[in-house]
């Protein structure tokens, strides 16, 4: 890990799960071949967090640009990072037919149920009857 200061709001899950992702290629010794890839939205932050190599995807096409790198590159660490919106909207098709393929290689999709970078709009897992930004009175009308 850098020395940054993590960039993501208070009790967001973020900081944790990349520290985590962190700490893991670092006990393993494994950040000389390790490659990361961030899309848009909050996941994009995540690159300057790390001191081995990340490269940033169109929004929705991790999974994409990890299969590329893993097949120029087979013996190298590749993983994605991204948000419940960017895998589970945009990405769900890349992400589906990547599991498909049983590509080798990780993605960590962080589930937060909203879309935090646009400041809390309802995302693909957003709860039935939580409220966001965009649909204030979800619990009023589904209880």
């Amino acid at each position: 890990m850098s020395e940054k200061d993590v960039p993501y709001c208070p009790g967001c899950g973020h900081g944790i799960a990349l520290r985590l992702i962190g700490e893991a290629i670092d006990e393993l010794d494994l950040y000389e071949k390790t490659i990361g890839i961030a899309p848009v939205g909050c996941a994009v932050r995540s690159w300057r967090l790390f001191n081995f190599d990340m490269a940033q995807a169109a929004h929705g096409r991790p999974t994409a640009v990890a299969t590329g790198l893993k097949r120029a590159l087979p013996d190298n660490i590749i993983f994605t990072y991204q948000g419940d919106g960017d895998s589970a909207a945009i990405g769900l098709a890349e992400l589906m037919h990547t599991a498909l393929r049983c590509e080798k290689f990780s993605v960590f999709m962080i589930n937060n149920a909203i879309y935090g970078a646009t400041g809390g709009q309802m995302a693909p897992t957003t709860l039935i009857g939580q409220p966001s930004v965009s649909y204030p009175l979800a619990a009023i009308l589904t209880s």
